[in-house]
């Protein structure tokens, strides 16, 4: 990111102003003391966003950026040089903007998984080190992954070098290994301060570029920001079947009619008795995680598996619970089209996107995005199934999650992560496994 004066700087060095840019302006450079007050502001904010969203990624890299930054200004505020580089002054005010900006955004847009993260070209199971054009450093990561944001503070005219920037962000953007969730390709935004020129703004318009402009703290006009609608569809593999039916995760650890016997069972073999304490410690309650879907589906092959195996070593009470509570609720289905027709109301309400007002602003307006293309789940299907050191009853499951647009829940934290691995990006949840008992 090219940082670059803004008129958002009032907001960090006196947080009175924040959101109050209208009334609180100043147009004078700031001196040394004003700059290092503001990078002790900012660092303040960055703080309290960590506290509120600790599940966003690269906080710890912002934080350590304006770190940097305060310390350079602070040598500056101590130097014995009675008037400091003014190069090196506007510098540190330029980046205080500019590293302002970007948690702006952050505060601002709905939906941020991470800041400051950096996207490959390919993923690094090819071996071979990584060049400067393969990565990208993207500076708000928003829409549930499926916007990259570039921050431009600028005051005056935007610079044209903003086109060529969002253009190779939507470049990297558009890797397969970039794609998220079911195959979907991460749209490229520019989020802005300062005038952008007529012919940049078309420029933008024509790549598909989204240009949010940053007023106030807000944004102006109808900026289309919204949040993916959640999955309603879970597509369960074998390892969620048996989590569903096994006598641990159903009262194995405490009820006492179950948990003797289940305590003798886990005493025999070293992986039950850790699946046991696992449970003790923090039930899973798989049952429960389920309960907001309006659909649960399994892979043909899947259910045949898990039939054999809870026929073969299932214990009563576990086929009894299946027949009882499950199999009526779990539709068996193949990632083919016929099979998929039965589902398209559902997924319907699934590419129907959330609209959210965003953290900090307003966003409005209806999103171009609709969920995934069809041509980007075909792509993704495809990239499903050519996945190596994965067995191909897994690859069953994970293919029809992706397909019929739905969460995948699996055990198999080992199959997620070679896939990760070669750069396929699955929509899952991931639990410990849990063994059936057979007593």
């Amino acid at each position: 990111m090219q940082l670059a004066p803004s008129p958002r700087w009032s907001c960090v060095l006196n947080p009175i102003h924040r959101r109050k840019m209208g009334t609180s302006r100043f147009s004078s450079p700031l001196t040394a003391e004003e700059v290092v007050r503001g990078y002790d502001g900012l660092l303040k904010r960055v703080a309290v966003y960590a506290r509120r969203f600790p599940k966003v990624e690269g906080i710890d890299r912002l934080s350590k950026a304006v770190t940097r930054e305060r310390e350079i200004a602070l040598h500056l505020q101590l130097s014995s040089d009675p008037a400091p580089s003014v190069g090196n002054l506007q510098g540190a005010e330029n980046n205080l903007r500019g590293l302002s900006l970007e948690l702006d955004c952050a505060e601002w847009a709905p939906g941020v998984t991470a800041v400051r993260k950096r996207f490959a070209t390919r993923p690094p199971s090819l071996g071979a080190k990584f060049g400067g054009d393969d990565v990208v450093e993207v500076d708000v990561v928003a829409e549930d992954g499926l916007l990259w944001i570039e921050c431009k503070a600028e005051k005056g005219e935007v610079s044209p070098n903003v086109v060529m920037q969002a253009l190779a962000l939507q470049k990297k953007a558009r890797a397969p290994c970039n794609g998220r969730r079911w195959g979907q390709v991460p749209e490229a935004a520019v989020y802005l301060t300062g005038k952008l020129g007529a012919v940049e703004a078309e420029l933008l318009r024509a790549a598909g570029i989204r240009v949010l402009r940053a007023r106030d703290g807000t944004t102006a006009g109808s900026q289309g920001l919204a949040a993916p609608a959640p999955p309603v569809i879970a597509n369960l593999d074998i390892t969620a079947l048996f989590a569903l039916v096994s006598d641990v995760s159903n009262g194995g650890a405490s009820d006492p009619d179950i948990a003797p016997a289940v305590r003798e069972w886990a005493a025999r073999v070293p992986q039950h008795a850790m699946c046991l304490a696992a449970e003790l410690e923090n039930p899973l309650n798989l049952a429960g995680k389920l309960r907001g879907y309006e659909r649960l589906i399994v892979h043909p092959s899947v259910m045949e598996r898990f039939l054999k195996v809870l026929n073969t070593v299932g214990g009563p009470r576990e086929c009894r619970r299946w027949q009882d509570v499950w199999r009526a609720q779990i539709h068996v289905m193949a990632p083919e089209p016929q099979d998929l027709k039965d589902l398209e109301g559902t997924m319907m309400k699934t590419t129907t996107t959330t609209m959210t007002k965003s953290r900090g602003g307003s966003g409005g307006g209806s999103s171009s995005r609709s969920g995934p293309r069809e041509n980007e789940r075909e792509v993704q299907r495809r990239r499903v199934r050519g996945l190596t050191r994965i067995s191909a009853p897994q690859l069953d499951a994970f293919e029809l999650g992706e397909v019929a647009m739905a969460k995948t829940f699996t055990g198999n934290s080992r199959a997620v992560n070679l896939a990760k691995e070669q750069g396929v990006y699955l929509e899952v949840f991931v639990f410990r496994a849990i063994w059936l008992v057979g007593v």
